[in-house]
């Protein structure tokens, strides 16, 4: 199969090393519980998150076929400093235009080599490269990166970058297993590079976790005392070192065997904040925003109220409404919606009991038919119902 259009799981990884116990291992598997947590963010179109396959983590992301995008982790104590362009690239700096006799040597231990693997292995699947660290980088590496960024040929690359450029291309595409066929690939490719520095914690564990449960509290809205926050962090954290942990995949695996062995999904995050996946899924099928955040405050009125058994069909309801009022919103008079407002907010303050708010929906949709093009149907003002019990969750809990 060509490169171009391998899936993760049909190449076997370099390494299978499983799950390590020491603070730099900690702090891998805290960035990648980190980034699992984008999986829940709204627009994203993040699917997965691999763990320690093929590279630290990966994020599966867009549309089917969907492509991966490769990170690679790494804590730096702060007595070390920021990284250089040396220990990214292996190739020492080159300051003149003049060409040096023989292709320099690129370093074993360089940083970008063994990422460059990504785009040779799986071609047009590999979306991006993304470097992730708790420092920072040194002014020349910032420098060289942003002048590739900022043009679209390597020939448009300003003097002094070009000398680096043209330099390390020429120890990449030299000897008998060139890390790049040829220059321009290997510009295409660094264009793609991402560096995300200030990252975590590695030398203070409390400040990784309460980073990891000001993110679960924002998605979440729930009052958790400091202890029950990081229990929730230590539990994403656990969650990511056991998929670690899987080392008898067998390849070649397809998507569905890889994201049980190795990924991290939805589900499993919703399993740790105690948020129904059916229920979520109904939500995303709407047009709203916020999507964790509104089901939270969902689950939590449906608790108040006695409604936990109906969480999925109300959430089916919102979402509904959802794509009702996205298609009417630019046909209905302002007179009309303060109406129908006033109308549920007043089935919603009755606290009635769920037979009661059906009867009282189907009246309110029979006595407002015929204000809009697309039918308002008794689902649909069940949708607003709870959508305005999720505002007024927040607003409680604000």
């Amino acid at each position: 199969m060509a490169n171009t259009e391998r899936r993760l799981g049909q190449l076997e990884p370099r390494e299978r090393v499983g799950a390590q116990t020491s603070r730099k291992y900690e702090y891998q598997y805290e960035r990648t519980a980190r980034a699992s947590l984008d999986l829940l963010v709204d627009g994203l179109k993040y699917l997965c998150v691999y763990c320690d396959w093929h590279d630290d983590y990966v994020v599966e992301t867009g549309d089917a076929p969907t492509r991966y995008i490769f990170h690679q982790v790494k804590g730096r104590k702060s007595s070390q400093g920021p990284w250089t362009l040396y220990e990214f690239f292996g190739v020492r700096r080159k300051k003149s235009a003049k060409p040096s006799k023989s292709a320099p040597a690129v370093a074993a231990d360089a940083i970008i080599p063994l990422m460059l693997l990504h785009h040779k292995n799986f071609g047009q699947n590999c979306a991006a490269l993304a470097f992730v660290t708790n420092a920072g980088i040194d002014p020349t590496l910032a420098k060289f990166l942003t002048a590739l960024k900022a043009v679209q040929t390597p020939m448009e690359v300003e003097e002094e970058s070009r000398y680096i450029f043209d330099h390390i291309a020429r120890a990449y595409t030299s000897g008998t297993s060139p890390l790049t066929s040829s220059s321009n690939d290997l510009f295409t490719w660094l264009r793609s590079l991402t560096v995300h520095t200030d990252q975590g914690q590695l030398e203070n564990q409390d400040s990784a976790l309460l980073e990891l449960a000001d993110v679960v509290l924002n998605f979440s809205e729930v009052e958790l005392l400091q202890r029950q926050a990081k229990q929730i962090s230590r539990e994403i954290v656990a969650l990511v070192r056991r998929r670690v942990g899987h080392t008898t995949t067998v390849v070649p695996a397809d998507d569905q065997r890889l994201q049980s062995d190795k990924g991290i999904v939805v589900a499993d995050l919703l399993g740790v904040l105690s948020l129904s996946a059916q229920a979520y899924e109904q939500l995303k099928a709407g047009t709203g925003q916020d999507i964790v955040k509104t089901l939270s405050r969902l689950e939590r009125f449906c608790k108040k109220h006695g409604l936990e058994k109906y969480v999925v069909a109300i959430c089916t309801f919102k979402a509904q409404w959802d794509i009702w009022r996205t298609i009417e919103r630019h046909f209905l008079s302002g007179v009309d919606y303060v109406l129908l407002e006033g109308k549920v907010n007043a089935v919603l303050q009755a606290q009635l009991s769920m037979e009661r708010v059906i009867a009282e929906a189907k009246d309110i949709a029979k006595q407002l038919s015929g204000m809009t093009a697309t039918p308002l149907t008794p689902e649909h003002i069940m949708g607003l119902l709870f959508s305005m019990a999720a505002q007024s969750e927040a607003i409680s809990n604000a």
